[in-house]
């Protein structure tokens, strides 16, 4: 669509304040045209019904000046546009077809459903509050005094950042060049999940402790140091049993309906794939479960009812787990707690007696710790799938003695890195 509908405030003479619908288009010398959709457009579904009736923006008067390449002509520069409000620039941000996401491509930068809408998100939230101020006046001491005062996550606040700052980009794109204060970011609270200790492995790793086919689904989420999602989207092509190893190549998002090609930080173009060695224990129990199920080629290893392994499923299965092997309070106590009710439980944290944190990716923190006593960080990084050895340190919960440990081979490490006690299930 060429127009995009948006609402700002209008003074009336009186002295009331309404807000109206207007609509814009960018003409072909980069300049925003701003126009009314009329006083009878009461909402956004009339505004985008109005605008669609609407014809072709017509071409300027004045052709682009500039250099021209014969392919694409050189805009003039806009003018000025520096007393723009903050919900101008922000309402239109992030929707579908939007000049925004339009440039976010060209910029490289994802345009996918799932940021879309967390960005809509975020726009909706900064228009509330910052809305009817002009984006030139927002102070850098009011923004961040506003999220000291807000009772939600670090990580969240830095989100709201990130976006706060992409509106002051999308505003040169119209016009306004204006300062734009540098916003601190904010310390987040890391809760860190806690690494299972080798008697605990045992103690867990038991195939009557789950349900379903987690056993074999957690074990191989251990014997690889893989993601939730990666174990989740795992498709029985992936495992390559003659080399004793599986390819990493995309994990299942939240929704369980949606796999990509790529690993977590890549793209489709750059889908950062990698090969991890497997043990032969949990190969021989995979490929007992495939050649059981039937599967083959592009399905996927585990799934309910023929459908992939949802999040929310696993994360449970996980926990009661736990429970049975006896690594959290027993289930009269987490009644006891209102932990536990109608043969559910109802919360995730304080439920270990010693206050350790146990989550299904505690699994992969365990892996990087105990793999970290057989290779450097280099290696590990090439079979973690991080960006840096920081975050290879980040998950390693190592002491000086495994540092300072012997490094043998890859095949060594892999073979050494479950308990023998689960080997001998």
């Amino acid at each position: 669509m060429n127009y995009h509908a948006f609402k700002k405030p209008k003074k009336l003479k009186n002295g009331k304040k309404v807000y109206r619908w207007y609509y814009y288009w960018i003409d072909d010398t980069g300049k925003q045209i701003q126009k009314s959709c009329g006083t009878k457009v009461k909402n956004r579904q009339q505004a985008e019904d109005y605008i669609r009736t609407l014809p072709p923006p017509p071409r300027s008067a004045t052709p682009a000046d500039g250099k021209s390449s014969g392919i694409y002509a050189v805009p003039a520069r806009r003018q000025n546009n520096n007393d723009l409000l903050v919900r101008e620039i922000a309402e239109t941000m992030y929707l579908p077809g939007s000049p925004h996401l339009q440039r976010r491509q060209q910029l490289k930068k994802s345009t996918s459903k799932e940021v879309a809408i967390a960005g809509r998100v975020f726009m909706k939230h900064i228009v509330t509050v910052w809305g009817d101020r002009m984006l030139r006046s927002l102070e850098l001491d009011e923004v961040m005094n506003y999220l000291f005062s807000v009772k939600l996550s670090g990580s969240w606040k830095n989100q709201y950042i990130s976006h706060l700052n992409e509106i002051y980009q999308e505003a040169q794109f119209l016009g306004c060049k204006i300062y734009k204060p540098t916003f601190p970011s904010i310390g987040r609270e890391y809760n860190k999940a806690d690494i299972f200790s080798e008697k605990e492995l045992e103690q867990l790793f038991k195939p009557e402790h789950f349900s379903h086919d987690f056993y074999l689904f957690f074990l191989t989420a251990l014997s690889g140091g893989l993601r939730l999602g990666e174990i989740r989207g795992l498709r029985v092509k992936q495992i390559v049993f003659e080399i004793k190893a599986v390819i990493i190549d995309g994990f299942m998002k939240d929704d369980y309906t949606t796999r990509t090609v790529y690993n977590k930080r890549g793209t489709p173009e750059h889908p950062k794939l990698r090969v991890v060695p497997y043990p032969d224990f949990t190969l021989d129990l995979l490929k007992q479960h495939i050649e059981r199920s039937g599967a083959g080629g592009d399905d996927f290893v585990f799934t309910y009812n023929d459908l992939p392994i949802s999040k929310s499923m696993a994360s449970r299965a996980f926990t009661v787990a736990l429970i049975n092997a006896g690594l959290t309070w027993d289930i009269e106590t987490l009644k006891e707690k209102k932990y536990w009710k109608n043969g559910h439980i109802t919360i995730k944290r304080h439920i270990i007696p010693d206050g350790r944190r146990f989550i299904s990716h505690s699994l992969r923190y365990t892996y990087i710790t105990r793999m970290s006593r057989y290779m450097p960080a280099e290696d590990l990084l090439k079979l973690t799938g991080h960006d840096s050895k920081g975050m290879v340190d980040y998950y390693n919960r190592t002491n000086l003695e495994m540092l300072l440990s012997k490094i043998p081979k890859v095949a060594d490490a892999t073979s050494a890195l479950l308990p023998q006690a689960i080997g001998k299930t």
